[in-house]
């Protein structure tokens, strides 16, 4: 009765006595109700964390689809104008190619030309080199008959 005395001081304990195993036994349900109630916490935690991760790969993997698919539309877009370009490159440079040859083939026949300007001016100069021989046999002859004049006189 000296734990009751030590639990009651003032002697007016109207309540249920109990002993030790008692309280133990209720300590023991108490840490069970506690246990059981974090164990079914954490096993519902657990398995909404797993349902949300689960969620999220398929998020994750419906973005890599799309994600994916635009890149290859990216992909195709590029590919194409690069085409373009390519065409368009090689079109415009076959332009200037052919435009090239146009000029270079009217050069020709200018300095075909040219050539024949100067084969006229070769047989015209032929021509006064031969009048110029002629001129200074000419003037020879004067010059002599004019001489062998001028002695006999």
């Amino acid at each position: 009765m000296a734990a009751r005395d030590n639990l009651d001081p003032e002697g007016d304990n109207e309540g249920v006595d109990m002993n030790d195993p008692q309280i133990w036994t209720l300590i023991g349900v108490f840490a069970a109700a506690i246990l059981g109630g974090f164990t079914v916490v954490i096993t519902s935690l657990s398995r909404v964390i797993r349902a949300e991760v689960g969620g999220l790969r398929a998020e994750i993997g419906g973005l890599r689809g799309e994600v994916g698919s635009e890149i290859g539309g990216l992909r195709g877009e590029v590919g194409s104008e690069i085409g373009g370009l390519r065409s368009e490159v090689g079109a415009q440079i076959g332009g200037l190619r052919a435009e090239m040859l146009g000029e270079i083939g009217g050069l020709r026949g200018e300095i075909g030309g040219l050539r024949g300007e100067v084969a006229g001016l070769h047989a015209r100069f032929d021509g006064l080199e031969k009048r110029m021989d002629h001129l200074d046999r000419d003037v020879q002859a004067i010059t002599d008959r004019l001489w062998r004049g001028d002695r006999g006189a």
